[in-house]
């Protein structure tokens, strides 16, 4: 049924508003971050005992030398060979997108010379056919789609990395850089975004990317360092009505679900999950005024769960052997 569903899914003529949709209901999505080739793989085992319908890489999917195509290639080619990840390919569709290690160059962004040949890198890594619409564009971005009606779902893989503006070192020790009033994504990848989302019918919304979108004391990248890029993010949200919209968000090398109301009675979650081979486990605690799951630093990876008989969803976060850490269930409203 799995592979009946995936070969379906890329054969769909592309005439809905987002570049890819299938008929079929998804019931598990699985997601993480920051994976080193060179470290013990031993997650991935439990990753593919998981029964998945979909994995989504969130970025750092392996982590390349000197800006270096050639290191980028060999270590994409090196996680395919994994057995592990090979069995998960079998039985679930890949998705993805990059944060810095993978886009080619630490915290990088527009300036960095080798983009698009290491767009295309990782576009041949998730096996995306030639007549997917994301080759069509600059930058990684792209949108699926799962279900019908009552049990529609779309998933929004967003770009950081392609279109973000230099940062300025910030003197402060409690930071790395100043606020930026840039736009983060570009102004194509926003244009796209608003037409998904003023056409989209969907009964949940996942958006994927690379930086943490919610937690905002942390010295690190985050959207907050994009302080008017994250209003225009919840400003879209609550203009189009987005339903159940949860944020998937790697690079901290930690586990954390966070909450924000950002209307009335309308939630956004951001649920981090980072550390697929190595961990902050040195970390004891971190502000994070928004969360609402305790701060996980060992290895991990996520899952989203729908149970559409009872009408809710599930936030998973898994220890390394697949034991469930922490989980919130979301009713579907």
């Amino acid at each position: 049924m799995k592979k009946i569903f995936w070969i379906l899914f890329f054969s769909i003529h592309f005439t809905w508003s987002q570049d890819v949709q299938s008929p079929d209901t998804i019931q598990i999505l699985g997601f993480g971050s920051c994976n080193r080739t060179d470290l013990d793989p031993k997650i991935w085992d439990a990753i593919a005992q998981q029964n998945m319908d979909a994995w989504v890489w969130l970025g750092d999917i392996v982590y390349t030398e000197e800006e270096s195509m050639e290191d980028l290639a060999s270590k994409y080619a090196l996680q395919k060979s994994l057995p592990a990840y090979k069995k998960l390919q079998t039985e679930a569709a890949i998705f993805g997108v990059w944060d810095d290690h993978d886009f080619g160059t630490n915290d990088g962004g527009a300036q960095f010379e080798k983009k698009q040949q290491s767009r295309d890198l990782l576009f041949d890594f998730l096996k995306l056919p030639s007549s997917h619409p994301a080759r069509t564009r600059s930058g990684a971005y792209q949108s699926y789609c799962f279900g019908e009606k009552t049990e529609k779902v779309c998933l929004y893989l967003l770009d950081v990395r392609y279109f973000k503006e230099e940062y300025e070192v910030d003197p402060s020790p409690k930071q790395r850089y100043m606020k930026n009033n840039g736009s983060l994504l570009g102004e194509a990848q926003w244009s796209w975004l608003e037409k998904e989302l003023a056409r989209n019918d969907a009964i949940v919304n996942l958006f994927a990317g690379g930086i943490q979108l919610l937690s905002s004391e942390h010295p690190y990248e985050k959207w907050s360092n994009f302080p008017n890029a994250q209003q225009r993010f919840f400003d879209l949200l609550i203009r189009y009505q987005i339903k159940n919209p949860v944020y998937l968000s790697g690079d901290r090398h930690i586990a954390e679900v966070s909450a924000k109301e950002i209307a009335p009675d309308y939630k956004l979650y951001d649920i981090t999950s980072s550390g697929l081979t190595h961990s902050y486990d040195s970390l004891e605690e971190e502000h994070n005024p928004f969360r609402v799951s305790p701060l996980i630093t060992h290895l991990n990876f996520g899952t989203v769960r729908w149970d559409w008989d009872k009408r809710i969803f599930t936030l998973q976060i898994h220890d390394e052997g697949g034991k469930i850490q922490f989980q919130k269930n979301i009713p579907i409203q």
